[in-house]
């Protein structure tokens, strides 16, 4: 029932998106929470994020460069963090531009443009190419930023990105607020009976590591007991030094062989809909983030 009401709510959120980004954030917030959007004197953590969708990261080239899956590389060394880069095999316009006989047999295909657009080819032999290349010419006709009026993904040129697949690879998300990591969670992502499954557990911890009794939506948490990795420190610092610039945002680290690397950074996590079990947790991240000079400024203009 809710995969239909999203399938017939998705040419409605389309279309009020095209009208008006502030619009169509609205009418879905109503839809999920089943209350206003209060944007004059946001609280919680969902209303302050949506705030900065719609007039702090909107057009913003510093946030357009971060989200982008390709230019994020630019910020990376700004921040003199270029080790956390994945190898890069290549960056096309289109498809038809891959020459896939120079690939390895396993590699990541990623358009850069927004979430979920990602293929990961582990036996390149086995691949089918034709199918491959219309699927990522697909996506990069969607305009992604209109399925939830995720405005600030609109000033990205899209590309099709391949970079080294990493195999087994952990991704630790931190939230960090005013440019302090606050909360993170560990996801994982594998290979399956040949499925790609990603974010198969979400566990919650604080900057201490010690667990966190919080659920979002329907996601288990991981049936064994998860160690502190031995870099959990510099993670920590390299979540200051790439939330610094921002009022809020996740920073997503892949954890692999003991190795850091960027798995991206993500401005309105959920889309600015995060629904924990416990609803306190909104109002409690919502005190955490200061967003009190943003809406001066957006009040002054």
């Amino acid at each position: 029932m809710k995969n239909m009401l999203n399938r017939l709510l998705k040419p409605v959120k389309i279309a009020l998106t095209m009208v008006s980004p502030k619009l169509a954030t609205k009418f879905i917030y109503f839809m999920v929470f089943r209350k206003r959007l209060n944007l004059k004197n946001p609280k919680t953590i969902n209303e302050k994020v949506q705030f900065l969708k719609l007039y702090t990261y909107n057009n913003n080239q510093t946030v357009t460069n971060c989200i982008d899956k390709y230019r994020i590389r630019e910020y990376l060394k700004q921040k003199e963090l270029d080790r956390l880069n994945i190898k890069l095999y290549g960056v096309y316009d289109n498809a038809e531009e891959i020459n896939w006989d120079e690939l390895p047999d396993s590699f990541a295909l990623k358009c850069n443009h927004g979430s979920g657009y990602n293929i990961m080819v582990t036996d390149k032999p086995k691949l089918d190419i034709e199918k491959t290349k219309k699927q990522l010419n697909k996506w990069l006709k969607e305009d992604y930023y209109k399925l939830n009026a995720e405005i600030q993904y609109k000033y990205i040129k899209r590309k099709i990105v391949i970079e080294e697949y990493l195999d087994g690879v952990e991704t630790y998300k931190f939230y960090c607020f005013n440019g302090v990591p606050k909360v993170m969670y560990i996801t994982s992502s594998e290979i399956i009976d040949g499925v790609y499954h990603k974010d198969s557990y979400f566990d919650y911890f604080d900057m201490d590591f010690n667990h966190l009794d919080y659920k979002l939506g329907i996601h288990p948490n991981c049936p064994g007991k998860l160690e502190k990795p031995n870099n959990f420190e510099e993670m920590k610092e390299i979540s200051r030094q790439l939330s610094e610039d921002f009022p809020f945002v996740r920073v997503d680290l892949y954890l692999f062989k003991g190795n850091i690397y960027i798995s991206e950074l993500t401005f309105v996590p959920t889309g600015g809909f995060m629904t924990f079990q416990d609803s306190k947790i909104l109002d409690e991240w919502g005190s955490w983030l200061d967003i009190s000079k943003e809406i001066k400024n957006k009040n002054q203009k």
